[in-house]
């Protein structure tokens, strides 16, 4: 992997500097610059080839993920339960489930669980099993409640499809963790740490404050952006803050709101990651116009929703011309102010009066990106996953149309009649046709 490639030149770069400690006058002394240009050119290596990956993000998808028909139209009939927590944000999601399970004839019964309440989960998930669907849709926040219950699952013929599951190794009772999966996270955590480094001003070095919320998947996706920032990014870093269900109520968009502005107050960066669009709510625009932060904060995010979207689209073309730091690519982005120099201004004595460095609050306003991830796709895709294994085919493991978003190209996405990303107009069309429906 990448990241286990570039420890080991970064840890013998480090080793040469310590051990090889030669004269000045020796002829092979290079100094310690020589051991901090072999890190750097490391570091730039890394750079590069992530750099591509964030251009390639850019772009719009082109495929929902599958493309292998069913060998026969389902039967109609079957019940799918889905667990949520309730929240708008997931009710995308169910929506888009139920109406894809109508298009076979199934029906889904979506039943509201307390993320802060493990005992309840897995006694609602016992309750799911005795009902005998056809297939149980739970997500990855949820497998460390139900550990013990999954097999029962598993031993009575019903299906579980995981999303947002950590793929890393099997689970048991789990029929399939597939789909926003730890591969499909870990590109996307890159992604991200890729925008933070092509925008960083000069001599910025930043530090991201990583909100998290419980998930397999989606620690997979913070652990691979702290990486992948520190793989590019000798001297950036991250710090977590974890957003406790059993403190927060992650439905409440004005506790969570007051949480991040809280947490980013004493944080030593002006990045913040949301790891779920889940946390997005009044979020960006606390952090916005809160006059007790240190700096402007740049919102970035996984899983856009639509206010996210519209938000940055609503952007487009206020971004100052970009001023990258060194080596960055071509990416529309406010221009950084360079910290060393001076202004027009003079002190009472004087002398140059030089800036501060950092961003205006249009600025880091401007910057928001997002990753955006088909939900409605994603709740088809589901479906069509239960159809496969109910019918006995194989599964698909294809990845989720997804997309990254900036003040450049949202307002170009591909969205749904309620500003959902979608990805691909077509894709209900798409998926009628693999599974031989009208």
């Amino acid at each position: 992997m990448r990241k286990s490639l570039l420890a080991a030149a970064l840890t013998a770069s480090a080793l040469a500097l310590a051990s090889c400690a030669m004269p000045a006058d020796d002829p092979n002394y290079g100094g310690a610059s020589g051991a901090f240009d072999q890190i750097d050119s490391a570091v730039a290596s890394a750079n590069a080839a992530d750099q591509a990956a964030m251009s390639d993000a850019l772009a719009a998808p082109t495929s929902i993920g599958v493309d292998a028909p069913l060998s026969a139209a389902p039967a109609k009939g079957a019940t799918i339960v889905s667990f949520t927590d309730g929240s708008d944000f997931q009710g995308v999601f169910e929506t888009s489930l139920a109406e894809a399970a109508d298009v076979l004839g199934w029906k889904v019964d979506s039943i509201t669980i307390d993320p802060a309440d493990p005992t309840s989960m897995a006694s609602a998930f016992d309750d799911a099993v005795a009902k005998k669907p056809a297939g149980i849709h739970i997500t990855g926040d949820m497998v460390d409640a139900i550990t013990e219950n999954l097999p029962a699952a598993q031993a009575a013929g019903i299906q579980v499809v995981c999303t947002g599951c950590s793929s890393s190794a099997p689970i048991d009772g789990v029929a399939d963790t597939s789909i926003d999966s730890t591969d499909q996270n870990t590109i996307w955590g890159n992604v991200l740490a890729s925008y933070v480094v092509n925008n960083q001003y000069a001599g910025e070095d930043p530090s991201v404050q990583v909100f998290s919320l419980p998930g397999g998947a989606l620690a997979d996706f913070n652990v691979e952006f702290s990486n992948s920032l520190t793989d590019q990014c000798r001297n950036c870093g991250t710090s977590e803050s974890f957003v406790d269900p059993t403190m927060y109520d992650v439905t409440d968009p004005t506790s969570i709101a007051d949480f991040i502005s809280s947490e980013m107050s004493t944080a030593l960066g002006a990045w913040a990651l949301l790891d779920s669009g889940q946390l997005s709510a009044q979020s960006a625009d606390s952090l916005a116009n809160d006059p007790l932060l240190l700096d402007p904060v740049v919102v970035i995010g996984r899983g856009a929703s639509a206010a996210d979207i519209a938000a940055l689209a609503a952007l487009q073309g206020t971004a100052p011309a970009p001023q990258m730091s060194p080596g960055a690519s071509a990416q529309a982005s406010p221009a950084p102010v360079d910290s060393a120099a001076p202004v027009d201004s003079a002190g009472a004595s004087g002398d140059p009066v030089t800036a501060t460095g950092g961003r205006t609050p249009d600025e880091a306003i401007a910057l928001q990106a997002w990753i955006a991830i088909a939900q409605p796709v994603e709740a088809w895709r589901v479906i069509d996953q239960f159809a496969r294994l109910i019918g006995g085919d194989a599964p698909a493991t294809g990845p989720l149309p997804s997309q990254l978003l900036t003040s450049d190209n949202a307002a170009d996405a591909v969205l749904d009649d309620n500003g959902n990303f979608i990805g691909i107009a077509d894709y209900q069309d798409q998926f009628k046709k693999l599974w031989g429906v009208s």
